[in-house]
């Protein structure tokens, strides 16, 4: 089960669309460009139209629209708490209050558009990122930042982890079927005293097993000749199709950066 995010897996052959076959490094540079130039535009208008555009590349590249929302609502949680309470902290003109003894709560219309804004953003990002990996695939992915120049071991340190997440849900999954093969009840609701004892006792228990298990896995590598971070991956040099695409992947933030400046923006160079 860990080792299926390994294995050279994209949603899709990888003969399915051009981003399938785009050289990864190339492809990696472009869509990081773009999430960092399209989550610096401030107009609403913009970030709309940089996710439209990303979720054009998405439906080119045949990827699963239902595994993209699963994939955003996991992420929901964190970013919509933090929308949520953007227009009830920020200060301006209220849109809309109410008090009620000690407490008063009012909606600032600046709030309401730095939390669009905020959400708008992280979902642009998601989207790239999204696409990047999905057609790209974890091997290809770390060969790419490893030749782009990242750090081995930060590359190391990544690749452990997402592999640590396999191994510690399913040493959860044996801990559970054991505890539950000896009879065990869990608590009737999740604020119950007993719940939260066991979900101590759980956690406890869960770090200590995963903990040995990661000393055995450490000497069973030291065993077979680990010798710490691999070296810089060597790729062959991009196509120029691979370049075209990067290109056009580029300049859709920036003709959105200069749409945003106005007409000044495009007269400029040309003067």
């Amino acid at each position: 089960m860990e080792d299926l995010w390994l294995r050279e897996q994209v949603e899709g052959h990888p003969g399915a669309s051009p981003l399938h076959r785009m050289e990864p490094r190339v492809k990696t540079a472009a869509l990081v460009g773009f999430a960092v130039m399209a989550t610096l535009l401030s107009s609403r208008t913009a970030l709309l139209l940089a996710a439209f555009f990303l979720l054009l590349l998405s439906r080119a590249a045949r990827l699963s629209f239902s595994r993209l929302a699963l994939r955003l609502l996991g992420v929901l949680p964190f970013v919509g708490l933090v929308c949520l309470l953007l227009p009830f902290v920020t200060p301006g003109e209220a849109v809309w209050r109410w008090a009620g003894g000690f407490v008063s709560l009012a909606v600032s219309r600046e709030g309401l558009d730095r939390a669009s804004l905020l959400g708008l953003r992280v979902l642009v990002a998601l989207l790239a990122l999204n696409l990047l990996v999905a057609t790209t695939g974890a091997v290809r992915l770390f060969k790419a930042l490893s030749s782009l120049g990242v750090p081995g071991i930060f590359l190391q340190l990544i690749e452990l982890t997402i592999r640590y997440i396999f191994v510690m849900a399913e040493e959860l999954g044996r801990m559970r079927q054991a505890r539950a093969a000896r009879g065990f009840v869990p608590g009737k609701h999740l604020f119950c005293r007993r719940t939260f004892s066991d979900l101590g006792q759980m956690v406890g228990a869960l770090f200590v097993r995963s903990w040995l298990r990661g000393e055995r896995i450490y000497l069973a590598m030291l065993a077979r000749g680990y010798a710490g971070a691999p070296g810089k991956a060597l790729l062959p040099p991009p196509g120029s199709q691979d370049l075209a695409w990067g290109a056009l992947i580029v300049a859709v933030p920036l003709c959105l950066h200069l749409m945003e400046a106005g007409r000044e923006a495009w007269i400029w160079p040309w003067k």
